[in-house]
Formats: C-alpha cells, structure tokens, sequence
C-alpha cells in the first residue's frame, strides 16, 4: 500500500512538474534565445578581444656543479621563486615605464603583467594581456630585459637567459565567443525554469476542482460554470 501510495504521489508531482512547464513554456523558450543574443551582440561586437602575449626566461643555478645533486635542485627551484618575485617587483616595472615613455601607471603595467613558472623547471613565463596584439608583444619583451637587468644588480649573478622571445600574436585569447553564447543560453534557461516555479508557486488561485481536494483536503460536492449575466440575458430572450 505505502508503495502504491507513493508511486501516486510520484506520478501527481510529475504531472505538476510537466503542467507547470507547460504553462510557461514561452517564457523557457525566449529568456534563453534572449540571453544568447544579448551575450552574442556583446562577445561580437562590443567587447574588443585580448590578446597574450609571452616570453620565455631560464634561470641557471651558477652555483651547481656537474654532478647535479638533489640539494642543487631544490635550491635551483627557490632560485626561481625568488627570481619570479623580482619579475613581479615595482622596480622592473618603473624601469619598463620609464624605456617605453609609457602614460599607465606603476600599478596598471603590474597588473598586466603574468609571471608564472613551469612546473618543476628552471623556467619562468612573462605573459602580457591587452587589446593591443603588438603593444602585448612589446611590453613582454622590455619586462624580461628589465628582470635580467634588475637580477644582475640585485643579485649580483648573470644567470638569466631568455628562452623565447614574445612574438605579435595572431588570435585573441578572449573572449571564448561561443562559450560565452553557450553559457548565457544555458543560464537564461535556468533562470526561466526557476522563475516559472516561483510564479507558479505564487500563484494561490484554483484553476480546476482537483486543486482544491489537493491543497485542501476538501471533498468537492460540484462546480458551478462561470458565465456572464449578459450573455445569460440574451439566451433567454432568444428562447
């Protein structure tokens, strides 16, 4: 009986599911499309692309010997730790400003700037990001001759070689334009279901007599039709 009785209740909560969607089916359908569109307009034609830009640098650890040792690694990696700091420092990036005659600040250019190692290596990337490919290039390149000049004073060692040198790029690494179609549509999506749960759980008037019985827990004895008295008034004049 418990299973026969929660099979039914199962089988009600489905019917009002699928009912509710039903009813705001417009609203599913077109907050989506309208999402999409919107963010499509934007990523296409009003937000302009970034593009990165990075150059490549090797930090050699001058005090290791031939026969490299696990204690020579281990300081080698906080080598480069250290050396990614200075990578990061104001004083790279007052250097930088002050070679290019560039008008943003002292903050703006650190902030541009992505200093990133890799992985266990040796290896240190300097990455820019701007809407100008060519400005990206350049700005990598002037940041990593000032990290190696800024090295030899403050280290006293020349052990910073570059690897790859920042090239112009060609494609622009955001925005992801589809992806960000794709997600606006599916959010747009949730968003209408949730909503049409939430006008469907405000609305409190009955639509049909099982809605009383359901939320009520009332017998209903009868229904009495809806009508206009005008039009009652003219069926029976016709008669």
């Amino acid at each position: 009986m418990e299973n026969r009785h929660l099979e039914e209740e199962t089988e009600i909560d489905l019917r009002q599911i699928w009912g509710i969607l039903r009813k705001y089916f417009l609203l599913i359908l077109v907050l989506p499309l309208v999402a999409a569109t919107v963010a499509g307009v934007s990523v296409f034609f009003i937000v302009a692309p970034v593009y990165r830009a990075e150059t490549t640098l090797l930090v050699r650890n001058q005090a290791a010997t031939t026969a490299i040792t696990h204690a020579d690694l281990l300081a080698s990696r906080q080598l480069v730790r250290t050396y990614r700091e200075i990578a990061r420092s104001r004083a790279v990036a007052v250097e930088v400003k002050e070679k290019l005659g560039l008008q943003q600040s002292v903050q703006q250019l650190q902030a541009m700037v992505d200093v990133t190692l890799r992985g266990d290596t040796e290896v240190i990337a300097i990455s820019v990001e701007s809407t100008n490919p060519e400005f990206a290039a350049l700005l990598a390149n002037a940041v990593g001759e000032a990290f190696q000049k800024t090295t030899i004073r403050v280290m006293q060692v020349e052990n910073v070689m570059v690897v790859d040198r920042a090239v112009t790029p060609e494609y622009p690494v955001a925005p992801r334009k589809l992806l960000s179609v794709v997600v606006a549509g599916l959010l747009g999506g949730m968003t209408a279901v949730g909503l049409a749960f939430v006008l469907s759980y405000l609305d409190n008037t009955f639509k049909k007599p099982d809605d009383v019985e359901r939320l009520l827990g009332l017998p209903v004895l009868g229904a009495i039709p809806l009508f206009k008295v005008q039009d009652f008034a003219k069926e029976q004049v016709g008669a």
